[in-house]
């Protein structure tokens, strides 16, 4: 396969690779080999690759693949066997592409976290153009941007549902800054009638993250969260009376997220989250249970990511 020179961001051009499939499937190869150009942001060349061209080997061997990654950019030559039975005949040319673009970026990766080697490379280096294309690819990843749903529990364990987006912006391959916006709502069965609570918010956190096995990836953050809650009183019997309390919140959040597939340009990541009202907002209730925007709070999400 042959293809012109793509630039990305910034007017770089894309990093150059070639994809030689061996004994494998013609169609796993070409849908796998089509995956990973994408995952990497990289353009496919031909089997006669130049100096500038990451060149990878797949061989498949039964049930198992074994990749080679030949990186003229880092001078740096990494292998990985893969089982594709971990996933079903019709997800393998996914698991396969994944797995190349997790095995060649580990490798790009080095020209961030490591751009000034002490020990020189044994062969000689792509020219500085093609290094910097890869090393690009890499940076662009630097931002991942999501959108989730999630569940907020209230300090007196009633239930809200909603969703938002986040952001998170990678400062380095183990530190993140997390941005992001929720609104939850729920109408609570109170009495003789309902509360129906509204409550955005906003959050920004400082964390670190660190790989958990090749598909998973942990990051626990801190930070604070803080927004305004609105809880109107609904009357469902002609003798209650409806009232209206609100008011800002604020506290801390440790929160724990966990991307699987991080690798992939689209990717699912799960939450837990935990945090205290330094400030917040109680609704009396007549003769029930009071809505509380007060104490402890926690709750879960599950989001999808692009990065």
């Amino acid at each position: 396969m042959c293809a012109a020179p793509a630039q990305g961001a910034g007017g770089i051009e894309r990093p150059r690779v070639s994809i030689d499939f061996v004994d494998c499937d013609a169609a796993l190869a070409r849908e796998a080999q089509r995956i990973a150009a994408i995952e990497l942001r990289a353009t496919l060349v031909n089997a006669a690759p130049d100096d500038t061209v990451t060149r990878v080997t797949a061989a498949c061997r039964g049930t198992l693949a074994e990749l080679a990654v030949a990186d003229p950019t880092t001078g740096k030559s990494v292998e990985r066997t893969v089982a594709l039975t971990e996933a079903a005949p019709n997800g393998r040319a996914r698991l396969l592409a994944l797995a190349v673009a997790e095995l060649v970026a580990a490798s790009w990766s080095e020209l961030q976290t490591n751009p000034h080697p002490r020990a020189p490379a044994a062969t000689p280096l792509a020219p500085y153009a093609a290094r910097e294309s890869a090393r690009a690819a890499m940076a662009d990843r630097s931002l991942e941007l999501a959108v989730a749903f999630d569940m907020h529990r209230l300090g007196g364990g009633d239930y809200l549902f909603g969703g938002g987006v986040g952001a998170v912006v990678w400062l380095s391959p183990l530190l993140l800054a997390r941005l992001d916006a929720l609104a939850d709502y729920g109408e609570l069965e109170r009495g003789a009638g309902r509360v129906a609570v509204i409550m955005p918010s906003i959050s920004a956190a400082i964390g670190v993250s660190r790989w958990l096995g090749a598909h998973l990836r942990p990051a626990l953050t801190l930070g604070l969260r803080g927004g305004y809650v609105r809880m109107n009183g609904i009357a469902d019997d002609q003798n209650a009376t409806a009232a209206r309390q609100q008011g800002a919140w604020l506290g801390p959040e440790l929160a724990l997220q966990v991307s699987v597939w991080p690798r992939g340009r689209v990717h699912p990541i799960v939450g837990l989250a935990v945090g205290t009202h330094l400030l917040g907002v109680r609704g009396t209730v007549d003769g029930g249970r009071d809505v509380e925007a007060v104490g402890f709070w926690g709750g879960v999400s599950a989001a999808l990511a692009v990065r």
